[in-house]
């Protein structure tokens, strides 16, 4: 992208808009937002892609909020929960909470929606990663109920937060097809639905009958909100910079640097969940041999300035907080880590690779993609400074998908964010060291940690069991956190992005935005 192909008249007429300025959208209290894929339904469960449970988190509730700031789970349509075992979580439901149509929320709300998950008729994408722990749930009476699970499940507070959205039992159990329930959703939350169109995209209104009782689901400030697919980036460039959309996210620094010319445009960076890391297949699963030695690896870790990296490709805002010290960042719950990774030592590297047998280094192919591939290129420039030459393989993210389950990776250097801001360090542990297609160490000790973790019921010991994971992890060398990806919000000036609040990568909640 360059700057030239964004500004001219001849490239604003030739997508079809208005040259002039449009009118303060302030006034009509309505914000134009772009996404990057048209929205056919707004249901995560059915369509549980990022930009539509971005949309979801403000016109549904779950049973239990998350407050990011104190690492805390606050109730939600639940007002306070009890384990009655390990098992079993008994829920009070809040009393007055309408849905909106109207419709008063109660126990049969909740009861039908986790029944409904639970139905092996019931056929969409994650039913078993999100749902299979469930075993059964009872009414108790109108406003309890009791959850009873497979298993002990020490984040089941924590993974409610985000995959349970609850359906007015009324009308989705009259639906035919359920997952056509997303294109006249209804909900509980801050915002209710007024279109959803893959063409025009999706308005959001204000829900009137929505009542703010905790910090877990603030109340929406700005009164409409429209949501149109755009996807591409220089379209939704140019439309900011015409006036004709408020809002834009997922901006590359560059791009951003070129719409601070515009004063009625700012650029708001916040810190995100998501960061970059570095993978070595410690395991030999690709037959590459040089990381089965423990002093290679860490070479490798050695070879890697992150401070100098954070510098070049992170804003200085970002760039000025501590590098990440686990393969999980702070804000998660469970993220828990007492050493640092090897240190950016060029004489260390040389030395290990030299006792290693390794003194002139070797070849490696580097494999990415997406947002971490700027990341790979400068890491593996780094790496010829103590001969490791690698090359880049740039792949698409079903492409990675593939040849990792595959078994066929060197080392890659993609990114991570917490399974899309989950609030527990549940999905980062499952998904780095679970036993299974992804996992590039197949450290035994790590796989049974992992497992007692997600039984252990005691805070104070699954939190040790936590630290050791991911020490082990880091003492091992099989893994390092590089960059951190800040989120980037080009914005009208007329709009308050909020500092905090939200583990999502995109740095902002619908229900969190504010007019100044």
């Amino acid at each position: 992208m360059r700057a030239r192909s964004f500004f001219s008249l001849g490239f604003v007429l030739a997508v079809g808009l208005s040259p002039l300025p449009a009118l303060a959208q302030k006034a009509k209290d309505t914000l134009r937002i772009g996404v990057y894929q048209p929205i056919s339904i707004v249901d995560s469960i059915y369509d549980p892609q990022p930009q539509t449970d971005l949309i979801t988190r403000s016109v549904f509730d779950t049973l239990v909020q998350y407050d990011a700031h104190k690492r805390q789970i606050l109730p939600g349509l639940a007002e306070s929960w009890t384990f009655v075992d390990d098992k079993t979580i008994e829920f009070k439901l809040r009393q007055g909470v309408k849905f909106q149509d109207g419709s008063d929320f109660d126990a049969d709300d909740v009861v039908y929606t986790i029944n409904f998950v639970m139905d092996p008729a019931s056929k969409f994408r994650f039913k078993e990663a999100r749902f299979g722990l469930f075993e059964s749930v009872e009414k108790v009476d109108q406003y309890t109920v009791r959850l009873k699970l497979k298993q002990p499940f020490a984040p089941i507070l924590a993974r409610l937060t985000t995959t349970l959205p609850i359906y007015p039992s009324d009308v989705h159990s009259k639906l035919a097809d359920k997952a056509l329930f997303g294109r006249n959703p209804i909900g509980t939350g801050p915002y209710k639905v007024t279109m959803v169109d893959p063409s025009k995209g999706v308005v959001l209104e204000k829900n009137p009958y929505f009542k703010e009782v905790n910090l877990g689901q603030p109340a929406g400030k700005i009164g409409r909100i429209v949501i149109a697919p755009v996807p591409d980036q220089q379209t939704q460039l140019a439309k900011m910079m015409i006036g004709d959309q408020d809002l834009m996210y997922d901006v590359p620094s560059d791009i951003a640097g070129m719409m601070q010319s515009n004063p009625a445009i700012e650029i708001s960076v916040r810190p995100s969940v998501s960061f970059t890391y570095l993978m070595l297949d410690a395991a030999d699963r690709s037959g590459f041999g040089k990381f089965k030695d423990i002093r290679v690896r860490e070479a490798m870790f050695r070879a890697i300035d992150r401070k100098a990296l954070v510098n070049a490709l992170q804003p200085k805002d970002i760039a000025a907080l501590p590098l990440q010290q686990a393969m999980c960042p702070p804000q998660i719950m469970g993220c828990a880590s007492s050493i640092d990774p090897p240190g950016y030592d060029l004489a260390k590297a040389k030395q290990l690779l030299k006792e290693a047998g390794q003194p002139d280094g070797f070849n490696l192919t580097i494999t990415t993609w997406g947002a971490a591939q700027p990341v790979a290129e400068a890491v593996a420039g780094q790496l010829r400074k103590v001969g490791i030459n690698a090359s880049i393989d740039t792949l698409t993210s079903t492409g990675f998908v593939t040849k990792r389950a595959a078994g066929q990776l060197q080392a890659f250097i993609v990114l991570w964010d917490n399974g899309g801001g989950s609030p527990d360090v549940e999905s980062t542990v499952n998904f780095m060291y679970e036993k299974g297609d992804r996992n590039y160490n197949q450290d035994p000790q790590l796989e049974d940690l992992q497992k007692q973790s997600q039984t252990e019921m005691d805070p104070k010991k699954r939190e040790a069991l936590l630290k050791r994971i991911f020490d082990r992890a880091t003492s091992e060398r099989y893994s390092m956190p590089i960059t951190p990806l800040a989120s980037v919000i080009a914005h009208s000036a007329e709009v308050k992005i909020p500092t905090g609040g939200t583990l999502k990568p995109e740095g902002f909640l619908f229900n969190l935005l504010a007019w100044k």
